[in-house]
């Protein structure tokens, strides 16, 4: 049985944020300017459900982002989730989940989501560091926090929490913080966004003055590494890493670490760190190397524009390195020596 997720996203920039956050453009991000309503979520459910194969999705949710679900009114809220309840009374779509800011999390809030079958709450956390979340007019604490994941846990929900590299006034060790405070909360999974600056935000007027840099793509990637090498080893799974390449967001960022495969740029460089482990273990590195890796992570290995094979080679003075894809192994295993080219 195929045991994959379908999540279909389901637009509401801005609706009852309670803040304006300095990076944020929900509207530009989301490539979405309409407001939600009847047509609009019974239009993008069916399109989704109708462009699917027969069987290919296990699980099918619908899902609120952009803006602070449990912030809106009551008769708003039970209005767009009694939207998708055709579809969860037919089993076309088994659950939903929801984005909201954590100061928005109380006991009565998350009664009112349960008999319309919300599974999954995700919170944007963003930072954990106050004078970073005071900077980027984002509002929250970590004792706040730890209250709104403490109630959904309470109340048997899937978490989820976002995290942004790179805000004002963070650095690598704020940052890094951000991600153990993220691993004490044990989410069920987490999503990392890099901080763009987007055209016409308040972030935009701080970068013009000169009051704001964003990280360049390679502190991206070295700090982002870090992050999910803990993650992955607190067994919690990142889902995304980098913002989707909608058009719209593309023509309006203006600054910033942006790349439609950032997660991908990540992994290459763990599995960089990792083969350079395995050589540096040697007693005496050979000229010749062989590596044998899982096939369906070769691309990884091999690194974009097969920098990691260009790289181990300069460092390790190596004149041949290949890579020998084995298809039912778990992880990647020093073969030895050869005197085969690549």
């Amino acid at each position: 049985m195929p045991s994959k997720r379908l999540i279909i996203p389901i637009f509401i920039p801005h609706e009852a944020c309670p803040y304006r956050c300095v990076y944020c453009d929900q509207n530009n991000i989301a490539g979405v300017r309409e407001r939600a309503d009847r047509e609009w979520v019974e239009q993008t459910i069916e399109t989704y459900l109708n462009s699917m194969k027969p069987g290919s999705f296990a699980i099918r949710e619908a899902a609120f982002y952009g803006g602070t679900f449990t912030g809106m009114a009551e008769s708003r809220q039970r209005f767009l989730l009694s939207l998708v309840q055709p579809w969860i009374e037919s089993g076309d779509i088994q659950s939903i989940r929801l984005s909201t800011h954590p100061d928005f999390i109380s006991r009565e809030g998350l009664d009112l989501l349960e008999p319309f079958s919300v599974k999954t709450i995700e919170l944007g956390i963003q930072s954990t560091d106050a004078s970073v979340l005071e900077q980027s007019g984002r509002g929250g604490s970590l004792a706040g926090f730890r209250r709104a994941v403490d109630l959904i846990r309470r109340k048997g929900f899937r978490l989820g929490l976002q995290l942004m590299a790179g805000l004002p006034g963070d650095t690598a060790e704020k940052f890094l913080q951000s991600v153990e405070d993220t691993i004490e909360f044990k989410p069920d999974f987490v999503r990392i966004y890099p901080a763009l600056v987007i055209k016409d935000t308040a972030l935009h007027t701080m970068h013009r003055e000169g009051r704001y840099k964003p990280w360049g793509l390679e502190e991206t990637i070295q700090n982002c590494k870090q992050a999910l090498v803990r993650f992955k080893k607190n067994g919690i799974p990142v889902i995304r890493l980098g913002l989707p390449s909608e058009p719209l967001l593309i023509e309006n960022i203006v600054d910033g670490p942006h790349h439609p495969a950032l997660k991908y740029l990540v992994e290459c460089r763990i599995y960089l760190d990792k083969m350079a482990e395995l050589l540096s273990a040697l007693s005496e590195v050979p000229s010749r190397a062989v590596f044998e890796v899982p096939s369906r992570e070769i691309s990884i290995y091999t690194g974009h524009k097969k920098e990691n094979i260009t790289q181990l080679k300069r460092r390790f003075d190596l004149k041949e390195l290949r890579l020998n894809p084995r298809e039912h192994l778990g992880d990647i295993q020093w073969a030895g020596a050869s005197s085969m080219c690549v």
